[in-house]
């Protein structure tokens, strides 16, 4: 072989490895560089443009893109594509079966056909990336330099895939350790809040269990079986037992549906039991239709007889006011007996405080021997009620089981021709006269002063005469709205001052009766015994159960005459009247007291509950 040609391929041989020697040192560079940039926490988009530029501009790879199983699979790096060929390529569909460095020809896929190579990245068993090569001209020589860096490629690939994906894991697990400290430190913030919150919810579960206790049993008996966990049945020598049942009942239920009954029963139930609590009635039970209640236990009471038959009033009269518009006209008989009896608790898991006793057979008696719409009475109860109520003696009738006994209709109370005329001359001046807006201050309103009104005096033994005064004055005492809402007491003593001399009511007699209007006045500051009763009497409600929708009557009529006030600006306007309202009888304090601090507590806890 001629010298020349040994020079020549001695030089092709040596040009050759030196094109090798420097592919390998721009291959080192590359794997430093990129190495370099990922151990000093280069971002993710500058590792990328690093290799990039390496495949790019120094391996010369005319067409490239680069999938990345990150989350889920996404584009990394492509360039060198037609309009629209990146969207023709799925991972899952197209590249996710190849294991080893695949040709495209090989393959046979339309999505792909405009690459040349396929290089999978796997990490053990998990794919990591899919590089896709191609030579954008279809010369020879840029396949085969494609072929040439493969290997190379695929490891750079894996560094730079592998480094992105933990810095994405490194960045992911340091986002979840501070959501886990902020968690944790909100947690620490709560738990003290929460622990104090629990033991307020445990107080107040307390006390709703103590409520609902109360509700089943007189409030002394349930305080009574808390502290000793059981009771003595005592025997009470006075006592008076209220039956009632309905006209009927049993022929109107087979008319009507079984939820319809309910809800008759309980409309009208839910008002008797309101009229209990307003005249310290203990209600017993109820069955079926009949509805049972006992005075004078056991709380003593020496006017337990008249209590009793104020409440039957009371009832009476709701049933008539009620069949103005009911659909159901239902009519009730009324009994009443006065005796001794046996009371206690009986039961373990469910309580009943129960009465026993000949009294009880003796009131059931009467109930069945009345009349619808009046109340029938013993000679025992007539003898306790006599002074106060007007009867008609009935005779001796047989009762079953009790053979003859006494008997009397109660025909109302004892009330002077003056008082009555009176009353019916205000009662329909206010029914013609007031506004329709007075949802609170209306005639149900100076009703059920005047009941409060009778109850009070009674209790206080102020006498007729002055009762009667007391109960004039609950009429009048907010008649001064028929002409205005605001200081309304001065127009009300007008109306009195004008009206009572023609029902023989003396100038002394009046200007007692302005003054028991004009303490009615807020903030109240009576100045006598009468005055203490009235305004007393005018504030009743407040310690009784029917609170809060008496309280929604007031709220609605404040709202329609000036003044805008939602459901939390009228909680904290009840918190502070009741926080700085007192009642000035004896006996007032002695039946609403404790339910007055009922209603502040629970109005509390909801404010609480509003934040």
């Amino acid at each position: 072989m001629a010298e020349l040609e040994i020079k020549d391929i001695v030089g092709k041989k040596i040009e050759r490895f030196k094109n090798k020697i420097h592919i390998k040192e721009l291959q080192l560079e590359a794997l430093l560089d990129i190495t370099n940039s990922i151990n000093h926490n280069f971002t993710t988009l500058e590792v990328v443009e690093k290799y990039k530029h390496f495949v790019k501009d120094e391996l010369k790879i005319e067409k490239l893109v680069l999938f990345s199983k990150f989350a889920r699979w996404r584009c990394l790096l492509d360039y060198g594509l037609l309009e629209g060929e990146l969207d023709r390529i799925e991972v899952e569909r197209d590249l996710i079966h190849l294991k080893e460095i695949t040709s495209v020809v090989s393959i046979q896929n339309d999505a792909l056909k405009n690459f040349d190579m396929v290089v999978p990245v796997y990490q053990g068993e998990k794919a990591l990336a899919y590089l896709l090569l191609g030579d954008v001209n279809n010369e020879e020589r840029s396949v085969s330099n494609i072929i040439k860096h493969l290997n190379f490629l695929q490891l750079l690939t894996n560094i730079c895939v592998s480094a992105i994906e933990n810095q994405r894991l490194a960045k992911e697990i340091l986002r979840q350790e501070q959501e886990r400290r902020k968690i944790i430190e909100k947690q620490n913030e709560l738990l003290e809040g929460l622990v104090q919150e629990r033991t307020k919810d445990l107080r107040l579960e307390k006390e709703e269990s103590e409520r609902l206790l109360n509700n089943i049993l007189p409030e002394e008996i349930a305080k009574e079986l808390k502290l000793n966990g059981t009771t003595i049945p005592l025997r009470h020598n006075e006592a008076t037992i209220i039956f009632t049942d309905f006209k009927g009942f049993t022929a109107t239920s087979a008319t009507i549906s079984p939820q319809e009954l309910v809800n008759e029963l309980n409309d009208i139930f839910k008002v008797f039991d309101f009229i209990m609590e307003k005249y310290s009635i203990e209600k017993i039970k109820t069955i079926g239709d009949a509805y049972m209640a006992v005075c004078g236990i056991p709380k003593e009471s020496n006017t337990h007889a008249v209590q009793c038959v104020m409440a039957a009033f009371n009832m009476i009269s709701f049933l008539k006011r009620r069949s103005e518009t009911a659909k159901i006209k239902w009519e009730m008989r009324v009994g009443i007996h006065s005796g001794p009896l046996v009371a206690g608790v009986v039961g373990t898991k469910k309580f009943t405080y129960d009465v026993w006793g000949d009294t009880v057979n003796t009131a059931s008696r009467m109930e069945s021997n009345g009349f619808p719409g009046r109340i029938n009475v013993s000679a025992s109860t007539f003898a306790l009620i006599n002074n106060y109520f007007d009867c008609e003696y009935r005779g001796k009738l047989t009762a079953k089981g009790k053979g003859e006994i006494d008997m009397y209709f109660i025909l109302g109370p004892k009330e002077s021709k003056r008082y009555l005329e009176a009353r019916k001359f205000l009662i329909n001046k206010l029914r013609q006269e007031l506004p329709p807006d007075l949802f609170y201050h209306g005639l149900h309103h100076t009703l059920d002063v005047c009941d409060a009104g009778a109850l009070l005096s009674l209790k206080e033994n102020i006498g007729n005469e002055n009762s009667e005064l007391v109960k004039v004055a609950a009429l009048f005492h907010d008649s001064g709205f028929i002409k205005q809402y605001k200081l309304n007491e001065e127009i009300g003593c007008e109306i009195a001052r004008e009206s009572l001399p023609q029902f023989n009511y003396s100038g002394e007699e009046i200007e007692k009766i302005c003054g028991m209007i004009m303490a009615t006045r807020v903030p109240q500051n009576p100045k006598n015994h009468l005055e203490e009763i009235m305004v007393d009497a005018d504030l009743d409600y407040l310690g009784r159960a029917d609170f809060y929708s008496i309280g929604k009557t007031l709220f609605d009529e404040l709202n329609s005459n000036g003044l805008t006030l939602d459901n939390k600006q009228w909680n904290q306007m009840q918190i502070k009247f009741l926080s700085n309202h007192k009642y000035f009888t004896k006996t007032a304090r002695e039946l609403r007291d404790s339910g007055k601090k009922k209603q502040l507590d629970k109005l509390k806890w909801l404010q609480s509950m509003e934040g």
